[in-house]
Parts: structure tokens; sequence; C-alpha cells
């Protein structure tokens, strides 16, 4: 007879778990076919996104619709806001960096906002639980890096007419 693993050998082995979760079967094939369903020599993973991001003017807006299909998911299965919100704002960056041209690509192909996204809502399934301080602090970090770099050229642009 087989046994069932325990939520907290599942726990352990976020990143594989032994037995696929149909509840998020979906979100996984997802994630994988845009951000790691190919690998390199040397083993560098990459998926479809990048090449969305190739084409001008669509395609970041297209891999973003894409990727809101897992929030979409994590809405229905219960994740709570302050992941959700995480979520969102990993696509946000993923859409943001992607828009310059090539750079943009290269990014998308080393950030993997839907592969993040998948681990957030797999970590909600198998530990509902689960404590969002890691969120929080995501979503501060975040935050204050954005009014950093909102801050930065305003405060030199102060500076530059105070010499004038």
């Amino acid at each position: 007879m087989h046994a069932t693993p325990s939520p907290e050998v599942r726990l352990s082995a976020l990143s594989r778990p032994e037995i696929a979760d149909p509840r998020i079967a979906d979100v996984e094939t997802l994630a994988r076919w845009l951000d790691y369903a190919f690998v390199l020599p040397g083993g560098f993973r990459f998926g479809f996104a990048p090449f969305l991001d190739l084409i001008p003017g669509i395609g970041d807006v297209a891999d973003a619709m894409l990727s809101l299909y897992i929030v979409l998911r994590a809405i229905q299965l219960g994740v709570p806001r302050v992941a959700l919100t995480r979520m969102v704002v990993n696509i946000g960056i993923e859409t943001a960096a992607g828009s310059i041209p090539f750079a943009g690509a290269f990014f998308d192909s080393v950030f993997k906002a839907n592969r993040r996204n998948f681990h957030l809502v797999q970590a909600h399934v198998y530990d509902p639980h689960r404590q969002p301080a890691r969120d929080w602090s995501f979503l501060l970090i975040t935050a204050l890096i954005l009014l950093a770099g909102l801050a930065l050229p305003i405060f030199l642009i102060v500076k530059l007419l105070q010499h004038i």
C-alpha cells in the first residue's frame, strides 16, 4: 500500500512535488511553456516569453495577458491579497523591463515572473496558512526601490537647478 506524503514532505519539495496537484496543473503548464520549457546546455531554462517580447508593441502586452491567467487562477484558489499583489508586481516588473528592446527579452528569460507566480500559488495550495511576511517584505523592498528610482532624478534636477 502506498502512503500519501505528509504536507511537510510536500512543502520541503515545493519546486518538484511528488504528485502534481490537479488544481494547479494548468498554472504549471502555462508557467512552464512561458518560462522554462526548454533547456540549453549548462542547464539554463527558458520558454516562449522572451520570444514574445521580441514582437514590437504587442509582445509585452501579450506576455502580460497570458501571465494574468495565473493571477486569475490564484484568485479562484483563494490566495491571499498580499500574495496576489506580489504576483501582479512580478508581472509589472517583467513587463516594464521587457519593454526595453532586446535587453528586455534577456531580462524576461532570467526573471521568469510566471515561474515565480506558479511557486506562490503552489505554496498557497500546499500550505494555505503560510505566513505572508515574505510577500510583505518583497512588496516593501520593491516600493522602496521604486520610490528611490523616482526620487533620485528629482533630487538631481533640483541640485542641478540650484547651480544654474
